[in-house]
């Protein structure tokens, strides 16, 4: 009799009922996904894993009972949303080297963090207090990882004038950058002779190429933000972005390259995103100019959804997933102006 497998849990049962599956082709370019976004959902999985969708998420389903990936679920309101994956056990890992990937390219130390950390233990109602820290941890990394997802499938949809060919997050990016101290005197602000140190920590770092132009790559830096700070701290931010970028040009030195296109945040809502972008005009960020370094948008236009037909019946589907070269559009907006910039112009 066929073991029916368990979704929310897995035991020496499911363990056994699945061991006789071999990894393949597609088991393995499942788990490099996964190890490339760190964490990523089932809607992504199946759109940047050549394949079908069915058969997509048996291997899914398989790698997830044999322990050699995670997931877990949010839950809003009484109803859980998508699984999310990630890995957490070093096996996976091993199998992509033993098939030609090479080990300094794998994050070992992170897979080893993420078993510690057991996000799985976000559906575990014991554990639910506890976890919330976690929580919020998670929902920001979906956030970089929807917008890396976009991106890799806008660019796929370019019929190859656009390529993203480079992708970076984490912990490799964190630096940190002298700046002038300042001081509030007599109404103004003004930078004394002593200094400090911010850190430089962006979300993400990429890089857009156009390999049937001439044209230079373009290379951004990317903030997923979640409202979690007010407009003084997160302006902390960006005023490390400047003083890295454009007053020390330390982006030549730590990624070797000539010119950073734009520092990108992506932020919860439209209020928000207008909040910051007037925000990003302060003198405390850039001096007296406000600088068209600093690109604005809101999340809504990533999750909003749209009527989709198919199969005689229309579903609901996130703009993100139905139209993801939205986000290289004219919808990103700098504190100069009303002016709207994509992020191939």
């Amino acid at each position: 009799m066929q073991h029916r497998l368990k979704k929310y849990g897995r035991d020496q049962n499911s363990l056994n009922a699945v061991a006789s599956r071999q990894i393949t082709t597609t088991s393995l370019t499942v788990i490099a996904t996964i190890h490339d976004y760190r964490i990523i959902p089932t809607s992504l999985i199946v759109r940047l894993v050549p394949g079908h969708e069915k058969n997509i998420q048996r291997h899914l389903q398989q790698l997830y009972h044999k322990g050699l990936v995670n997931r877990f679920a949010f839950i809003r309101g009484k109803n859980p949303s998508e699984f999310y994956y990630y890995l957490d056990n070093t096996e996976a890992l091993e199998l992509l080297v033993l098939n030609g990937v090479e080990r300094d390219r794998l994050e070992f130390e992170e897979v080893r963090r993420n078993r510690e950390k057991r996000y799985c233990d976000v559906n575990d109602p014991k554990r639910t207090e506890e976890m919330q820290g976690r929580l919020l941890f998670l929902k920001h990394e979906v956030m970089i990882s929807r917008f890396h997802g976009m991106l890799e499938l806008a660019c796929a949809a370019s019929n190859g004038s656009v390529q993203l060919t480079n992708f970076e997050q984490g912990p490799k990016l964190w630096n940190k950058v002298e700046v002038p101290k300042l001081s509030f005197r007599n109404g103004a602000w003004v930078e004394l002779d002593g200094t400090e140190h911010l850190p430089h920590r962006p979300d993400a770092f990429f890089t857009l190429s156009f390999p049937n132009s001439d044209r230079e790559d373009l290379h951004f830096f990317y903030e997923a933000d979640r409202h979690r700070t007010d407009t003084n701290k997160y302006n902390k931010k960006l005023r490390a972005h400047f003083h890295f970028v454009v007053k020390q040009k330390r982006h030549r030195e730590f990624y070797e390259i000539q010119r950073v296109r734009a520092v990108l945040t992506e932020t919860v809502d439209d209020e928000w995103a207008e909040r910051l972008r007037q925000a990003a005009g302060h003198v405390t960020v850039s001096g007296s100019k406000a600088s068209p370094l600093f690109w604005f948008t809101t999340s809504r236009l990533f999750v909003e959804e749209v009527l989709v037909q198919g199969n005689g019946r229309a579903r609901a589907l996130p703009m993100h997933l139905q139209n993801p070269d939205i986000v290289i559009r004219k919808i990103w907006a700098s504190p100069v102006n009303d002016t709207l910039h994509s992020l191939i112009d």
